[in-house]
Order: structure tokens, then sequence, then C-alpha cells
């Protein structure tokens, strides 16, 4: 018999418990300063319409496929708020002073204003991405990542995305 099969039957002997990995989430949670919080898959994120760019990853250029992080934030109610002469100070477009902090699954965060997050606001594309240059993420990136397009360095486009939160950095 194998030593390591000796040293499993010896632990289970004496009562160890051996744990099995523990299964990775083929869903990202999206929660917070949202009107609903949700689980979404890569069906959920694909109906959100799903966009493709180019992406450089140091220094090799790769077409990601994802969806970007404005719609998924639309998608679960997001809204800038008004604007306009008769909207008080305080109150105009509030949801513009809010941020995301996305999570890894290893713990590690990555911060975005939510307007530098919008279409037609800010300068980032943020892309939910599930597939690079046509394949679907290895399990060391993946299910899920994020890739930001125009960031100079991908310090930002985090692996094995875990968690979306919207949080309200004023009321903090």
């Amino acid at each position: 018999m194998p030593s390591r099969a000796v040293a499993l039957l010896c632990l289970l002997a004496l009562g160890a418990s051996v744990r099995a990995e523990e299964p990775v989430p083929k869903t990202i949670e999206v929660s917070g300063a949202l009107p609903r919080s949700a689980s979404l898959g890569q069906a959920e994120l694909s109906a959100l319409g799903a966009s493709t760019g180019t992406w450089t990853l140091h220094g090799t250029r790769h077409q990601v496929t994802g969806v970007r992080l404005d719609k998924v934030l639309t998608h679960l109610g997001f809204t800038p708020g008004p604007m306009g002469k008769d909207v008080p100070v305080a109150e105009k477009r509030a949801g513009y002073r809010e941020v995301v902090i996305a999570t890894a699954r290893d713990g590690f965060q990555a911060v975005f204003s939510v307007a530098e997050c919008f279409q037609g606001m800010g300068p980032g594309e943020v892309l939910v991405v599930w597939a690079v240059d046509g394949k679907p993420l290895p399990p060391a990136d993946g299910p899920f990542r994020l890739a930001v397009l125009t960031d100079g360095e991908p310090s930002r486009s985090l692996r094995q995305l875990k968690k979306l939160e919207v949080v309200d950095a004023v009321a903090r």
C-alpha cells in the first residue's frame, strides 16, 4: 500500500476530517446600494448584452467577451439620479457618488467610481468577462474576471470575481 494511502487511513482512524476543495461558484453576487441584489451566472450576464473588446494584459493583446459593468448595475435598478436646475445640489446625480468594490475569491479587491464605469459619463470600460480569445476562462482566472480595457496596467482587472458591492461613498 503506498505511503499516501497509509497516511490517509491513519488520519481517518484518528478521527481527523479530510476536507475536499470547496466547489467554485458559477455566479457572482451583486449587492449593496442597489434596488435589487442578485446572484448572476453567465446566462443572465450574457442576456444583458454581451460585448467584446481588446484588452492588453502584460503586453499581450487579447479578445475578451463579457458584459459592461454599467449594464449589470442598470439591470439591478441603478440610476444616476436626477439632474437639473430644480434639483437640490445634494441630490444631483447621487448615484454617481457611489463606488463599486469588486472582490475576488482570494480577497483581493479593486474599487471603481460608478461614474467612471458608465458609458457616456466616464472614460472607463469595465467588463465582467467569461471568455478570453474565444475560450472560457481557465479555472485559475474564472469563471468570471474583470477586464478594465481602459486601464494602463491590469491591477484592477481581478481574477476569480466573486462579488460586486455598490457602496455610497458619501454616507461612510
